[in-house]
């Protein structure tokens, strides 16, 4: 028999079932204080029935959702809307821990204003220059906001050739090592560089961060140039997990990472 639930109303609706399961309520006990019969919220939850609007924000503070059920709404019915970059960084500054891969950028998080500057010049030439200048700003309050002294542990796994593959002049990869490593010796930033040539490699597939909060399930984000995708489904997160266990794994230690980082600055000061 055909389906012939609107995909959008069964993503909610799955969204909207984890979200109760979590904060332990029973269907009865949501259809009450939503005013409905519980039949009712059984039919939203599979997709047979679209959510009244006005009751989200009700509905997101009843199951102590922290805003999540919010976001993906709107994450599911109005995607062109969605700054899914702010979400993401905003996530982020409200984590307790984040696990975090890049393969072929340093993040946002601690780029040099500089290396931003390059990194999104490169990836939108379209961009008008103040419109880059916007861009280099908000890279700097996700630094002030992500690493501040009571923001979250930080572990950033980094593939080599984000930093072998020159993206601009050598000064300026001087000044991005210069950045990461006094993270990385202060002890904010827990970094491990991960050898181009490591096989099987765990993270071919893309950049990827996993955030963890003591106020919301936890969370991976995959990212691409053009977008990014937010999920919180447990199978997906575990799965993502694992890759970053793996990667762990397979990286240099924090120790043997900083000394490669600091022996890669000398090559590009000599330049």
């Amino acid at each position: 028999m055909q389906d012939d639930r609107n995909p959008p109303d069964v993503r909610f609706g799955q969204a909207l079932m984890r979200a109760r399961k979590r904060a332990g309520k029973q269907q009865a006990v949501v259809a009450r204080h939503l005013g409905c019969t519980p039949g009712h919220l059984s039919h939203i939850e599979n997709g047979r029935r679209k959510l009244d609007e006005s009751k989200l924000q009700e509905l997101d503070d009843f199951l102590n959702a922290g805003k999540r059920l919010l976001r993906q709404h709107e994450e599911i019915y109005q995607p062109e809307r969605v700054d899914w970059l702010g979400e993401f960084h905003q996530m982020q500054a409200d984590a307790a821990v984040i696990r975090e891969y890049q393969n072929s950028l340093f993040p946002g998080t601690v780029q040099h204003p500089e290396y931003a500057k390059i990194a999104i010049t490169s990836g939108a030439p379209w961009l008008a220059s103040n419109e880059v200048q916007e861009r280099i700003k908000d890279r700097q309050r996700w630094h002030e906001d992500v690493l501040r002294d009571d923001g979250p542990q930080y572990h950033l796994v980094l593939d080599d050739i984000v930093i072998m593959r020159p993206i601009g002049p050598a000064a300026v990869m001087r000044k991005q090592l210069d950045t990461i490593i006094k993270h990385a010796e202060s002890g904010r930033v827990m970094v491990q560089m991960h050898g181009w040539d490591q096989h099987p490699h765990a993270g071919l597939d893309g950049p990827f961060a996993l955030i963890t909060s003591s106020s919301a399930p936890d969370m991976v984000h995959v990212e691409s140039i053009y977008g990014g995708q937010n999920t919180d489904v447990p199978q997906d997160v575990r799965n993502f997990g694992t890759l970053f266990s793996r990667l762990q794994a397979t990286a240099r230690s924090p120790l043997e990472s900083l000394r490669f980082l600091k022996e890669m600055r000398e090559k590009y000061a000599q330049q």
